[in-house]
């Protein structure tokens, strides 16, 4: 057994003893790593934690073996952290601001923060925009000057070592871990992208902030916003959150994300 199918199988047998149990046998056609990455019902049963309302704490079993996880040699069980990286970064966010333990999830996007620091030895992603007064992309210029010369526009800036995650640097070292998840998004499974995007929802809000407005299910634009005959507008199963239309002051503290 190679050093990386060692380290996927006691990562298996460690979550299992975690959650309680994971009613599925690890044959020799499904890899420990594999049924980590893809397995739906293991996916759903680790979001199901990871929105626990004690989750996230220091002492939580399940935040340290997301982070020493990622912390391994093997690429797949990293995109297994990173996969749930909506999950992890919109409770996270949501709760920042109620002054409780997260000490959990912040050693995980710490791991994932100091892995792409280290990756990018710290240096900003830019791009080389042409100058738009250029005849065209295809023709050279004769005189080279400074107002024909290449414009360089900085995509993420320089990144500096955090050991801790300070109020001022929160949304920076998230949104660092969202840039590596980001450019390992054609190996992520579909579900983790549409958790993505569900996150991206509430974090935006409807129409400015939906969690603001009682009357969600109204009309808007002349249409319903969803079914009448329905009382919940959720997201797909182990997603980031619900929208729910109740009484007022039901989830909103929970499920806002409020702006860094």
């Amino acid at each position: 057994m190679s050093y990386s199918n060692s380290e996927a199988h006691y990562a298996f047998e460690a979550l299992s003893f975690i959650l309680g149990s994971i009613l599925f046998s690890v044959s020799s056609s499904e890899t420990p790593e594999s049924l980590l990455l893809h397995h739906p019902e293991i996916t759903k049963q680790i979001s199901n934690h990871l929105k626990l309302p004690n989750s996230g704490a220091g002492e939580n079993e399940l935040c340290r073996w997301l982070q020493n996880t990622f912390q391994s040699s093997d690429l797949t069980l990293q995109l297994v952290v990173l996969k749930l990286l909506p999950i992890i970064g919109g409770v996270y966010l949501s709760r920042a601001s109620l002054r409780k333990s997260l000490a959990g999830f912040e050693a995980i996007l710490l791991a994932i923060y100091a892995y792409e620091t280290t990756s990018r030895r710290g240096q900003a992603i830019t791009v080389n925009v042409s100058d738009l007064s250029h005849p065209s992309i295809y023709h050279e210029v004769v005189v080279m000057n400074s107002t024909t010369e290449l414009n360089l526009a900085i995509l993420s800036q320089t990144l500096d070592p955090h050991g801790t995650i300070r109020s001022t640097k929160r949304a920076r070292i998230v949104g660092v871990c969202f840039e590596l998840y980001y450019s390992k998004i054609a190996l992520i499974p579909l579900c983790s992208e549409i958790d993505f995007y569900e996150l991206c929802v509430i974090w935006a809000g409807q129409d400015g902030d939906m969690y603001e407005d009682e009357e969600y299910g109204r009309k808007h634009n002349g249409e319903d916003i969803h079914d009448g005959n329905k009382q919940n507008a959720s997201t797909s199963e182990g997603g980031v959150g619900k929208i729910t239309k109740g009484k007022k002051g039901g989830d909103k503290k929970d499920r806002r994300i409020p702006l860094p």
